[in-house]
């Protein structure tokens, strides 16, 4: 059975795969459609092919970003770093200091703001530049830490890190 993060972490590679998938026709659509509006303009409202080019040009720039991703995952996936405290790839169990409630996050460059259920624990991920998880960074189990959400401040025990 693989361990939750490689699990997590495929899930959040299948949606970019998707994504581009969804992105590439897309850009393929755009490309048609600026070739379907030949020659110069009617008037100076007719826009239809410059428009359709930009918008090619905006997802040709999207699918760079996500390639940048995709590759990124993979690599956290395939190479994963050995974690002693909390950073990037790093799956960290909180306890809220208010309520006792406990909850698991994990960090890293993207995907964050979804939950997944994993072997029966909801885990959510956060990108490591979110506000919560910059407060997290650098935290090993033992230490307290305060995060201001919404002009709230919270406060957390970090109760493991792996």
């Amino acid at each position: 059975m693989k361990d939750i993060k490689t699990v997590i972490i495929d899930r959040i590679i299948d949606k970019v795969e998707t994504q581009i998938k969804n992105t590439e026709r897309g850009r393929l659509d755009a490309i048609e459609e600026s070739k379907a509006h030949k020659g110069a303009m009617a008037s100076r409202y007719d826009t239809f092919k410059e428009e359709a080019q930009y918008l090619a040009g905006g997802f040709a720039s999207r699918l760079v970003e996500l390639g940048k991703t995709l590759g990124a995952l993979k690599s956290i996936r395939d190479y994963p770093p050995t974690i002693t405290k909390v950073y990037g790839y790093a799956l960290v169990e909180v306890e809220n200091l208010e309520n006792g409630s406990r909850s698991k996050y994990f960090l890293l460059p993207s995907g964050g703001g979804n939950t997944y259920e994993v072997e029966g624990e909801e885990i959510s991920v956060l990108s490591v530049g979110a506000p919560m998880a910059r407060a997290f960074i650098g935290a090993v189990p033992g230490d307290e830490v305060e995060i201001k959400i919404q002009g709230t401040t919270k406060r957390f025990s970090v109760v493991s890190v792996t």
